[in-house]
């Protein structure tokens, strides 16, 4: 069963999905739907532009007609119909006044849409920019063959997320109506490392993570797997009491910056299961093979039940426990897929050796359904 994790900057909220019934896509677009936002346009099965009401407040998804086949082009078409004023008078375009779009280029490679405005782009209010970036992305990145992610350069600036990283934004990272919120929702898939009823082994959790957009997926996670577990049984490997300093990736190693509460101990538990709680789920997102720990902005060079920190972690699935099911030989798929993985990349590298190649963050946390 796949779960649902909401972390914000200073709220992680966890939202249980049902058991039967639905699909991991119908509970996320259950979980975003709100009452509130149902003159919000949502045809789906045809292709549009998104607009903005003039509260600007939300959008609406209007029909547009797009005859071009080659990426490039489409993004242009897709600016021209975003720059057209809406026949409907309730409604206005995104792509005008201090919104001015000077080029635009496209990623063949990896299918990224880069558009490029005049500076007077900074000049918006924060409700009409959010806004803005949500219309032009979801519009182009409903051609997810071709567009997979939209990138915005501001005169001579590309922008970035709160850590300084690229903003590489999608479709599905936005909602329709801001309501007040004058941040944009983004979610990922993960899976997480909690410690087992015995209190021996490391054990997967399946959820979807959502986050604002003030902070990376990363510390999303880290923040996650210090709020705790959700399923039944499992039990919490971080004291809820750990300040996330930063956490941030340079060329696929993950710097996890925490206080000294990283070194407390749950119910006697064994302190490899603090580090590895933590390194097994960051190596799972892609990009990540390797962890780096700090303490409060400098490596601990000292050591904690004989275990050193100081060095790079590696993914190790030895210490997950797979649970079975009723019927005793059905297990976790997500574990099954890990274990997979790591049987293929021993193998390989039997027979050729292969390198495999932290703005403070504080948390409170909140439970919803």
């Amino acid at each position: 069963m796949r779960r649902i994790k909401f972390s914000i900057l200073l709220l992680v909220c966890v939202v249980v999905c049902s058991a039967t019934g639905c699909s991991a896509g119908a509970r996320i677009l259950s979980f975003l739907k709100n009452e509130d936002s149902a003159e919000v346009t949502m045809t789906e099965a045809s292709r549009g532009i998104y607009q903005m009401n003039l509260a600007e407040t939300k959008l609406s998804k209007t029909s547009y007609e797009f005859t071009a086949s080659d990426p490039k082009d489409l993004i242009g078409q897709c600016i021209e119909g975003l720059a057209q004023q809406p026949s409907d008078k309730a409604y206005k375009s995104v792509i005008t006044g201090d919104v001015k779009v000077v080029d635009y280029t496209y990623d063949s490679v990896n299918h990224v849409a880069v558009i490029y405005f005049d500076p007077s782009y900074k000049k918006m209010t924060a409700s009409r920019e959010i806004l803005t970036r949500a219309a032009i992305v979801k519009t182009l990145t409903q051609f997810s063959d071709e567009i997979q992610y939209v990138s915005f350069v501001i005169g001579e600036e590309s922008l970035t997320a709160s850590d300084g990283s690229l903003l590489l934004m999608r479709g599905r990272d936005f909602v329709d109506n801001i309501s007040g919120n004058m941040e944009y929702v983004r979610e990922d898939y993960v899976t997480m490392y909690f410690v087992s009823e015995d209190g021996t082994k490391l054990q997967a959790e399946d959820v979807i993570v959502k986050y604002l957009s003030k902070i990376n997926l990363e510390t999303a996670v880290v923040n996650s797997l210090i709020s705790g577990p959700i399923t039944k049984g499992l039990r919490p490997s971080l004291s809820a009491d750990i300040t996330v300093n930063k956490v941030s990736v340079k060329e696929g190693i993950c710097y996890v910056d925490l206080d000294d509460k990283f070194f407390e101990r749950i119910n006697g538990q064994s302190f490899s299961l603090n580090v590895y709680s933590i390194v097994n789920t960051l190596t799972h997102i892609p990009g990540i093979t390797r962890v780096q720990f700090l303490i409060d902005g400098e490596i601990f060079e000292g050591s904690v039940e004989n275990m050193r920190i100081d060095g790079l972690f590696e993914r190790d699935m030895s210490m997950v426990y797979v649970p079975e099911k009723n019927n005793g030989d059905a297990k976790d798929p997500a574990l099954n897929s890990d274990i997979e993985k790591e049987l293929i990349k021993n193998k390989n590298s039997s027979k050729a050796s292969e390198e495999v190649t932290t703005e403070t963050v504080k948390k409170e946390t909140e439970t919803g359904e």
